[in-house]
């Protein structure tokens, strides 16, 4: 699949350009390549899939241009430096893992024991991001101590809840924050519904690969 658009602006960093175009999108190319793009050169960007870039063409003249051998490659290297990294970052952050587990309610343990039951890749790929949104929902429920008071609280600016709740964690994204609420709801109304709910990434990786069973 090809897209053409002019360049709009340009940032340079680490050893990548980074380009926007015309139409709104955007991609990296590294300096290696010997290029020197500029503002308004036309870029014909070949793409699989729609979202990975095999080639750039630039003013007509290609700059790169990768096989399905070459990107394969690729991706398989990503993937042995991903799990390297997960494994490296597991045996860092373990202790301090195991220590919130601990100091969570004990519905909260449960829920967490039921993906780590259902998942053996559960504590090195979901754990962290898991205990993250449970230990903020205890926060949460903790702060605003009723039903009603949660949904006012979901209402406000982050500097009010802040007020409110002031161990929230300012690291939330929207997924983060929404999976927080809706544990701190289950906490404070019907705790046995904290185990059973689905686990907070499930929405973007699926309940099977998060070991999140029903």
């Amino acid at each position: 699949m090809d897209c053409e658009s002019k360049i709009k602006s340009i940032a340079k960093s680490n050893g990548w350009f980074s380009i926007s175009l015309e139409n709104s999108t955007g991609f990296g190319l590294e300096e290696k390549h010997g290029f020197e793009p500029k503002v308004g050169d036309l870029v014909t960007l070949h793409t699989v899939r729609g979202s990975t870039v095999r080639g750039v063409d630039i003013n007509g003249s290609s700059v790169f241009y990768k096989t399905d051998e070459q990107l394969e490659q690729e991706r398989k290297e990503w993937l042995e430096n991903n799990e390297k990294e997960k494994q490296a970052s597991f045996v860092k952050n373990k202790a301090k893992m195991d220590s919130d587990y601990d100091g969570l309610p004990a519905v909260f343990r449960q829920r967490i024991d039921k993906f780590r039951n259902a998942n053996p890749r559960f504590r090195i790929d979901y754990e962290g991001y898991e205990l993250f949104c449970c230990m903020e929902a205890v926060n949460i429920a903790n702060g605003v101590k009723t039903k009603e008071a949660l949904d006012d609280f979901c209402k406000l600016d982050y500097e009010q809840q802040k007020e409110i709740v002031p161990e929230l964690s300012d690291g939330h994204s929207g997924n983060t924050f929404g999976s927080a609420c809706r544990l701190a709801y289950w906490y404070l109304t019907k705790p046995d519904n904290v185990a059973k709910e689905h686990g907070a990434l499930t929405p973007l990786v699926g309940c099977d690969a998060y070991g999140c069973s029903h």
